[in-house]
Order: structure tokens, then sequence, then C-alpha cells
């Protein structure tokens, strides 16, 4: 299972959060390490998801129209 990028970004600030927070210089630190990890997986991410083929990117369309056509259907 990979992780998206905006999960990543959402960890990444959760953690500069608790460093700015944080008390313990200690706890600052891993906090920002943690965060700077966070953020070099959100690029590894974006990274991937920019390199998805373009029949992925086809395939979810289609199936995300069908999604709609069931959702609108008053059967």
């Amino acid at each position: 299972m990979q992780i998206s990028a905006a999960h990543c970004r959402e960890q990444e600030a959760l953690q500069r959060a608790k460093a700015l927070s944080e008390p313990l210089e200690n706890r600052r630190k891993i906090a920002l390490q943690a965060a700077n990890a966070w953020e070099a997986e959100a690029l590894l991410a974006e990274k991937r998801a920019s390199k998805s083929s373009p029949l992925d990117k086809l395939d979810t369309a289609i199936a995300l129209e069908f999604e709609q056509e069931e959702n609108s259907d008053p059967a």
C-alpha cells in the first residue's frame, strides 16, 4: 500500500506544529526530524503519482463515470 502525498503533507504539518509547541528541546528535534521524513515521503508520493500512466487515469475516469451514473439512477 502506498501512502498519498496529501496524507504525508498532513502528517508533516502535524509534526511541525508539535515541534513549535513542544517545551523540551529533544522532543522538538524529534518532531522536526519526523516532519522532514514526512516531507521526503510526500515528494516521493508526488513523483510516483506523476508517473502514473494515462491508461490508469482513463480507467479512473471511467470508473468515476460509472459510479456517478449509478448514484444518479432513480431506479
